[in-house]
């Protein structure tokens, strides 16, 4: 599954490259807003009904065709009322009829992703993976060859949102096919009103979480459209595109070490502890370098790569990488929070991150445009983050001093690998640094003693056999 995602990013990230090159700053920005405009709508349609049907299937796999039923049953409900408040809330932003009729294909697509989502979680609960991971990888191809084809045939916008559809029904039959051949599990409806109830007690809090969630991440191109328009959407989405495609560095980690960590919360605290500073000691190694590297290359990588056209995105690109250092250390603080039954807290650190950016995109991109809304971003990173981190003492036992003295060195060895990037781009191509940046900055790891060769071998273990 973790290689699926990472093999599913890296292709979405060289497909909106693509895009953005052939069709400009305004159409990349209309394509960009309907999809973070459904995206937000998306998670009222599951209302976290998947989560809870993977947690409820595998704990009784016997039922799990009786409860796939039922879920689904409530689901068609939740589609039909959600996909009518998304077109009354664009029209009532006074979207154009080209941005409605996007957002109404892209809605099509949020439903069929919420069928497949739900025949996957039966899948999970059974634990049967190998199916999703290949489902992700395939859909994501599905929808590159036929966007690309329609982007070389010069077809209106709307056929990159047909693409998605395409590929997100094709994505449900497999998923039915593949439920019935592995698991002898069919669809079939039924509304079961003992049952049903007590499953939305239990999808609550995961419906709360994933709400604050999709309004903190896609709002701002929202705020971005009513202040500035389509061309500033389009700008400020590579710049979003990029800092979200490395998120999966510190995803890939926790999703190893989380298991971990929740037998260490039973079973030994010490451990536990000890596995949170490995984890944070592993993120800072590689937030910094991102942050500070690539900012650095960021006027150079814009330029050769999206062209002049996206010159605004440097800026917002340099502060969002920044802000991925706090979105880097989040993850582990997060899978402790989860993993110690702290869930609430979590979810609570969420919306409120997601109410001081909703106020810090209001005020910062009216004066300061898209570079405001990556401010806005920065600030909402590092609130999540550091709410977490400070009720985590009363969870496990916590060394400031080494985890602050691991940050700082970091940083001290990303900074000079930084100068050398600096002097280095004068001197040769500015793609030609990146190679001698990584051997410097891993020498400079193991001269400020953060990373020794034992460190590899057990991180390497720990990926291996998560």
């Amino acid at each position: 599954m973790t290689l699926a995602s990472v093999a599913q990013k890296v292709i979405s990230f060289l497909y909106f490259t693509f895009i953005a090159r052939l069709v400009g700053a305004e159409d990349t920005g209309k394509y960009f807003l309907a999809l973070a405009f459904t995206t937000l709508f998306a998670v009222l349609t599951d209302f976290g009904l998947s989560p809870a049907l993977n947690r409820e299937v595998a704990r009784k796999p016997g039922e799990a065709q009786k409860i796939l039923g039922s879920v689904l049953s409530l689901k068609i409900a939740f589609m039909v009322v959600t996909y009518a408040l998304m077109m009354i809330a664009s029209w009532m932003l006074g979207y154009d009829s080209e941005m409605r009729l996007l957002i109404a294909l892209s809605g099509i697509t949020m439903i069929f992703d919420s069928i497949h989502l739900s025949l996957y979680a039966v899948l999970r609960g059974l634990h049967k993976l190998k199916y999703e991971a290949f489902a992700i990888v395939l859909s994501q191809l599905s929808t590159l060859i036929i966007g690309t084809i329609a982007l070389l045939l010069h077809q209106p916008l709307m056929w990159l949102i047909i693409a998605f559809i395409i590929s997100s029904f094709l994505n449900v039959l497999y998923a039915t096919t593949t439920l019935w051949r592995v698991a002898h599990v069919k669809i079939e409806l039924a509304w079961q009103k003992s049952f049903i109830k007590p499953m939305l007690i239990v999808a609550l809090p995961f419906a709360l979480a994933g709400l604050f969630a999709r309004v903190y991440s896609y709002s701002d191109s929202i705020f971005v459209k009513h202040f500035l328009g389509d061309a500033a959407v389009g700008w400020y989405s590579i710049p979003n595109k990029i800092t979200f495609a490395f998120q999966f560095i510190p995803l890939a980690l926790t999703a190893a070490l989380y298991p971990r960590m929740s037998e260490a919360f039973v079973t030994d605290k010490a451990r536990l502890a000890y596995l949170f500073e490995m984890a944070m000691k592993y993120v800072t190694v590689a937030a910094f370098p991102i942050a500070i590297g690539i900012g650095l290359l960021s006027r150079e990588f814009i330029l050769a790569v999206y062209t002049a056209e996206y010159a605004a995105s440097i800026v917002p690109l340099q502060i969002l990488l920044a802000s991925l250092i706090f979105a880097f250390l989040d993850f582990p603080i997060g899978s402790v929070l989860n993993g110690c039954n702290r869930q609430s807290v979590q979810t609570a650190m969420m919306g409120i991150a997601m109410v001081v950016n909703i106020f810090a995109n209001m005020l910062f991109i009216p004066s300061y445009g898209i570079a405001g809304a990556a401010v806005a971003a920065f600030v909402g990173n590092f609130v999540l983050m550091a709410g977490g981190y400070l009720f985590l003492p009363r969870v496990i036992y916590i060394s400031h001093a080494r985890i602050f003295g691991m940050i700082l060195r970091a940083a001290f060895a990303a900074a000079v690998m930084g100068v050398a990037v600096v002097l280095l781009k004068y001197i040769m191509p500015w793609y030609a640094t990146i190679p001698f940046a990584i051997t410097l900055y891993g020498a400079g790891l193991f001269v400020v003693k953060l990373v020794s060769f034992k460190d590899i071998r057990e991180l390497k273990n720990r990926l291996s056999h998560p």
